[in-house]
């Protein structure tokens, strides 16, 4: 009999002054050995069960909750602060957010000083966790060395250092190259075999968890529970559901349900999918068609930047023009962040020079080179200045000398296209993830700059919500400006991208047109991979070439 380690009964959750709850009548158990994923859009409440299940809500944030979560067979309200960390840990999608020190080992520690192990004990958990996570070789490294993907991994050896027996995953590959989400997935599919974990993942992209995660917990839109079981039946169930509320659903999955194709088992891969005999004329769209090239934006020549004696980026030069659509893609800290912002003006470079519409960079007052350059982080909270979310989409218009009637209805527009209108008094710091990520590219793509940068833009977000940032941008470019977007989803660089820059190590290891990258073979090595619309023509092949008429 497995025990039971999660029980939620009637749970409903509400913010502080706030009529309408964040999730309502929420009811599941988690059984020692499950894994379950949590599914929902964007704003459903699935972050705000995470601060339940590991006792946040209700005793250190504002707000209140009805029904009851019991852990371990007690109540949750009934532990001391802190100690439900024992039994349920959590990864968040930013690790950085759960640093405090500065080395790895130093890192894995603190939280066994916290729980007050002896010394003599705590040196040999601390090998034993980063051994487990494949980061034994970086013990003595700094933090801040770490790639995106090692940092993933740290941040799972603090928590497996605490012993609990439930680990809470908070899209832990949002921020991660295609290579090193494969890598965090495989591991963790280790751990749970070797040390029989229970997990809880919330994610949106699927398509790599598909063999680990066999049940789902669907949230919908407004917050209500729509099902609880098997994720292949689920998704066969309520598809159509999952589609008109934005949810990711695996590929396989929404090609079968759009062009519905019979099935004998209700595909959720690629490969499942070819294999339904009426699957093998699907294809997919191919990419943007590249316009003609306007005049020169931006020029970089021998580009260089050191950060604390080590060199980061490397002589690099390139040009940007109007109407061009360029993704700068490759791996965990190969230094697409470091140059994007160089580019953009945030960073100073050590040497080389930069050029805005043939003026230097340095020359440009702040003012004015706001005008003509955006800048949506990684972080959106790094760009948040004001205290609601209308004031942070006029902002930059109020910059410009916008009237105030063209300000209200550009930002009344903005707002409702990105799903923010219902909130747009609320102050940004308390929006959920989703809606941080489209308030800080709604707060850039409302003005007229004629180059915008975007560093990972739809990460964290839901299908829908990311079809229309996707849309906003593709917009944009059509009117002339040019857009500049780091992505590890391969997908969107094969549909948008009229060019990629390949960056390695920080250096430019390339700089061609989507389809000159799919034609290489060497893609895995930049930790990159190809697009669906090339997986899915492959498999189609495979199939053909071994089909022998009888």
């Amino acid at each position: 009999m497995r025990k039971e380690m999660i029980q939620v009964d009637n749970l409903t959750l509400y913010y502080e002054d706030e009529e309408t709850p964040v999730f309502q009548n929420l009811h599941f158990t988690v059984k020692e050995g499950d894994t379950m994923l949590v599914l929902g859009p964007s704003g459903s409440g699935k972050s705000s069960l995470i601060q339940c299940l590991n006792g946040l809500f209700p005793r250190e944030l504002d707000g209140h909750i009805e029904g009851q979560v019991t852990i371990h067979g007690k109540d949750s309200r009934q532990y001391e602060a802190g100690e439900i960390s024992k039994h349920v840990g959590v990864v968040f999608q930013d690790p950085e957010t759960q640093f405090c020190m500065l080395t790895v080992e130093d890192e894995v520690a603190f939280g066994l000083e916290n729980l007050r192990i002896p010394s003599d004990e705590m040196e040999t958990k601390i090998e034993e966790v980063l051994n487990l996570v494949g980061l034994d070789k970086e013990k003595d490294s700094t933090i801040a060395t770490l790639s995106g993907g090692q940092k993933q991994k740290l941040s799972l050896a603090c928590v497996l250092a605490i012993e609990p027996k439930v680990i809470v995953l908070d899209e832990p590959t949002a921020n991660l190259d295609p290579i090193a989400t494969k890598d965090f997935i495989d591991i963790l599919t280790h751990l749970k075999e070797k040390l029989n974990l229970t997990l809880i993942v919330i994610e949106h992209q699927l398509n790599e968890w598909i063999p680990l995660l066999k049940r789902v917990y669907i949230l919908q839109r407004n917050g209500e529970p729509l099902y609880d079981g098997p994720l292949r039946n689920g998704i066969e169930k309520h598809g159509s559901s999952l589609q008109q509320q934005g949810i990711w659903m695996p590929l396989a999955s929404q090609l079968t349900i759009e062009n519905k194709i019979p099935y004998h088992q209700f595909p959720l891969t690629l490969r499942e999918l070819v294999s339904e005999t009426n699957a093998h004329r699907l294809t997919l769209c191919e990419s943007t068609t590249t316009k003609d090239l306007g005049e020169k934006l931006l020029e970089a020549n021998e580009l260089t930047w050191k950060s604390t004696g080590q060199t980061i980026i490397h002589s690099t030069s390139l040009r940007i023009h109007q109407n061009e659509f360029i993704a700068i893609v490759g791996a965990n800290g190969s230094g697409k962040t470091s140059l994007s912002r160089l580019l953009a003006g945030i960073t100073q470079q050590t040497s080389g020079s930069i050029t805005v519409n043939e003026k230097k960079l340095s020359q440009w007052k702040e003012r004015d080179l706001y005008q003509q350059i955006g800048y949506v982080f990684q972080n959106p909270e790094h760009q948040f200045i004001t205290d609601s979310v209308y004031e942070e989409v006029a902002f930059g218009l109020r910059l410009t000398g916008a009237s105030n009637k063209e300000i209200e209805r550009k930002c009344e527009d903005i707002l409702s296209i990105c799903q923010l209108a219902h909130v747009k008094d609320k102050n940004p710091f308390t929006l959920s993830q989703g809606q941080k990520r489209r308030l800080s590219v709604a707060s850039m793509i409302v003005s007229e700059q004629s180059l915008l940068f975007l560093d990972e833009p739809t990460f964290g977000q839901d299908a829908g919500s990311t079809e229309k940032l996707m849309s906003l941008l593709q917009q944009k470019y059509e009117m002339g400006t040019s857009i500049i977007m780091i992505t590890h989803d391969m997908d969107l660089v094969d549909h948008f991208a009229t060019r990629v820059l390949v960056m390695e190590d920080g250096s430019l290891a390339a700089d061609i047109h989507p389809a000159e990258l799919w034609k290489r073979s060497d893609i895995n090595n930049h930790h990159l991979e190809y697009p669906s619309r090339i997986k899915l023509a492959e498999l189609i092949n495979e199939k053909e070439s071994s089909y022998v008429p009888s």
